[in-house]
């Protein structure tokens, strides 16, 4: 049934008089960061397969800026019938707690597809540190509070925040240099001017593998099949040190029922291709998927998360 839904969906359209085919024309995805980056290894693979599936290209738009808010804000306005898409990370789920002024309401404007794929932040130090795993590490900043140094790519980014969960839950104290983006943290790192650094797992994975950063834990539950041999936070005695960088699709709120199922069917079938999946594991990424209902679910609970932990870190943007 969900299957004969889906694809009744591509060629019917509520309201209108006659039946178009959807989709008639280039689709507009919005990725709101530079190029490049973490994202792009995500949406880019996986939008080229979905133009076999839906007979149209993805035209991929990176819009960065202002903590995502730039390219939240174009798609927010974008008119609801399909032809604009925005990947991002939940972490926007926070946003409201964060800034003092969002031009959109991310519950009111949005209506989420589905979950595409997270990929684990991971503790990272630079190989010099005389610490060889979590409990180490922890104890060498309790002996020596302040006198190390945190690469701190963007405040209010989910590795800041991993961090300040750290931090927390282990009772240290570090000092905190802050930097425009993830590429001048890493390098700072790797050069050893800072010594630690939290990051997406996919874009550390060579540097691991040279022996040139050092990997403590990862910041999830459980883990990874992109790196099974690094442990987890809960693994090291901090089960509620816990963030990842999770992404998920957008459409505008308003986009009609049928194209909403449309493009969560070819979402998943995409997916689920073993080529692809392959691709995504080795660039640091684990496949997840949900419904849209799911979806809605899971940025509420993200946001809800953090209510009671954001103020007690005293962050608040304009």
């Amino acid at each position: 049934m969900r299957r004969r839904t889906a694809l009744t969906a591509f060629t019917l359209l509520p309201g209108l008089a006659r039946a178009q085919a959807y989709p008639n024309r280039p689709i507009r995805l919005i990725i709101p960061y530079p190029p490049g980056g973490g994202t792009d290894a995500l949406a880019r693979p996986w939008a080229e397969r979905m133009r076999q599936r839906l007979g149209q290209p993805l035209v991929i738009e990176n819009r960065g800026g202002a903590a995502t808010n730039i390219g939240m804000e174009m798609a927010a306005r974008a008119a609801p019938d399909g032809q604009t898409l925005i990947i991002n990370a939940d972490n926007v789920a926070l946003f409201p707690h964060l800034y003092q002024r969002l031009s959109y309401d991310l519950f009111r404007d949005f209506a989420p597809i589905t979950y595409l794929a997270q990929s684990p932040l991971v503790l990272g130090i630079n190989p010099n540190v005389p610490a060889r795993n979590l409990r180490e590490f922890v104890a060498l900043l309790q002996r020596e509070p302040e006198k190390h140094a945190f690469a701190n790519p963007s405040i209010g980014s989910p590795h800041h925040l991993g961090y300040e969960l750290f931090a927390r839950e282990a009772r240290v104290r570090m000092i905190q240099a802050e930097y425009r983006g993830g590429g001048p943290a890493l390098n700072d790192v790797l050069a050893g001017h800072v010594q630690l650094g939290v990051f997406s797992l996919g874009a550390v994975s060579s540097h691991f593998a040279a022996g040139t950063l050092r990997p403590l834990a990862l910041l999830s539950p459980e883990r990874s099949a992109a790196a099974p041999d690094i442990p987890t936070t809960a693994e090291e005695g901090f089960p509620l040190v816990v963030n990842a960088l999770r992404f998920l699709l957008f459409a505008p709120a308003g986009t009609p029922r049928p194209i909403i199922e449309a493009l969560h069917a070819a979402t998943l079938e995409t997916l689920a291709e073993p080529a692809l999946r392959e691709q995504l594991t080795r660039a640091g990424f684990d496949i997840m998927t949900t419904t849209p209902e799911q979806a809605a679910a899971m940025l509420r609970a993200e946001h809800q998360r953090w209510a009671p932990i954001l103020p007690g870190l005293n962050l608040r943007l304009d």
